[in-house]
């Protein structure tokens, strides 16, 4: 989440950001290549990925992709360069693989997007395929002509042996290597596109396809995936991205941590005014709260002239710490658009059905935004929190309800136990350029 604040002076802090804004169309115009005169106004996006091992067959995945790591639904952008990594000791499901320590990072910096994935040690078909280690490389960059690149450098293999056969570190680009009685293997497997608008490309270091019934017993269709790094990069015609989430649940804080329930991330490049939705029919978290179902959804429409978005999280038949707050429904909605000329918009909401507050009964489905209640011997409880953000980006988050524990109580929980109920979120990446 962004660094939040609670909202005070909607216009003077609007006012404040596109002051801002116009510095950096200055520094914009300085620098921008003489192509981007043509292309309008537009808005880059960086979309890197990767993992370390997968393998599947048709929509049945037989193991879930290890240490993940992707930029995609933060929206890097040149002006707020990211980076993610992910990590696992290793992955044992023979055999189709086993193997060692999986390392993988993403990044973004200027006109430039990169992924990479090491896994070490790792055996795959019972043996017939091993390597010491596999490393795999995706770059996407834009020159300063405003034409993309992709390349694969650093993609290597160390003490890769296939069928006893060793390979060496440099195998051209979709080398394939039959398989007798089973199907065939790809190595350096890249696929890439690119175009005047956006560039791709995925690097799998080892791709096995099995084709053929075969004594290990594995399915016809079965797919195996060392390695995989993806770069992207997009130039999105529209004055800017609107970027978010929304989730039903969340705690952070102590060993009752746990993660947002019922997700839904904004695509980078928008729903074309398409809702999505992900739903949870039910929730408990043990000594915190329980709660009906979760409905939570996304949805953005960018164009040439105007992007807009909207979020909201839905919980139904909330009780938080055994009915010391209940609620039939909650529902956070969040807007945001901007516009050609970069003038943006941004408003958050609440609404409650049968909310009640053991001992304090003022607390009625009509209360106001950013109601805050103390709550002897316990801490501090949030509800219709709507917090704006100017800088260093234009947000909105609405958070239904919100528990901060302050205080030793007589439920166990931790001082700084932060219970989040209902959170929706949009971000307006918009960075003026040449049009």
């Amino acid at each position: 989440m962004l660094c939040t604040r609670d909202a005070t002076s909607v216009q003077s802090s609007a006012l404040r950001w596109l002051v801002g804004a116009s510095i950096i169309l200055v520094l914009t115009i300085a620098f921008a290549p003489l192509s981007s005169f043509a292309q309008g106004t537009y808005t880059q996006s960086y979309l890197p990925s990767a993992y370390g091992t997968y393998a599947f067959v048709g929509n049945t995945v037989l193991v879930g992709q290890t240490a993940p790591a992707s930029l995609a639904g933060l929206c890097g952008t040149a002006q707020e360069p990211l980076n993610s990594t992910g990590t696992v000791a290793g992955v044992s499901l023979p055999p189709l693989v086993s193997g060692g320590a999986v390392n993988t990072a993403v990044s973004d910096a200027s006109q430039q997007a990169q992924a990479s994935a090491n896994s070490a040690a790792i055996s795959l078909l019972g043996g017939l395929i091993s390597a010491q280690e596999i490393s795999a490389f995706s770059t996407t960059t834009l020159d300063n002509n405003g034409n993309f690149q992709v390349s694969a450098a650093g993609s290597n293999f160390n003490n890769l042996v296939i069928l006893g056969r060793p390979y060496n570190s440099t195998e051209p680009p979709n080398t394939r290597i039959n398989l007798p009685l089973l199907g065939y293997v790809v190595l350096n497997e890249q696929t890439s596109n690119v175009g005047s608008s956006n560039a791709t490309m995925t690097v799998n270091m080892v791709h096995v396809y099995v084709t053929v019934g075969n004594l290990l017993g594995l399915q016809v269709g079965t797919q195996i995936i060392v390695s995989s790094a993806t770069s992207g990069m997009y130039n999105v015609f529209a004055p800017g991205i609107i970027s978010g989430d929304s989730y039903g649940t969340q705690v952070s804080g102590g060993l009752l941590a746990s993660s947002p329930s019922a997700s839904e991330v904004l695509p980078c490049l928008g729903t074309d005014g398409i809702v999505q939705t992900n739903t949870q029919v039910g929730l408990s978290l043990p000594s915190i709260l329980t709660s009906g179902t979760l409905t939570d959804t996304v949805e953005s429409n960018l164009t040439p002239a105007f992007s807009s978005g909207e979020n909201t999280s839905t919980i139904e038949g909330l009780s938080l710490l055994n009915g010391l707050v209940t609620a039939s429904v909650m529902q956070a909605v969040v807007d945001a658009s901007v516009d050609q000329y970069f003038d943006f918009t941004l408003n958050g909401t609440d609404t409650y059905v049968g909310i009640s507050v053991a001992g304090h009964p003022e607390i009625t489905d009509n209360i106001p935004l950013n109601t805050s209640v103390n709550l002897a011997g316990l801490g501090t409880l949030y509800l219709k929190r709507v917090i704006y953000e100017y800088f260093p980006l234009p947000s909105v988050e609405v958070r239904s309800l919100e528990l901060v524990i302050n205080q030793t109580n007589i439920y166990g929980l931790p001082i700084g136990l932060d219970v989040i109920v209902g959170d929706a979120l949009l971000t307006i990446l918009a960075f003026p350029q040449l049009g």
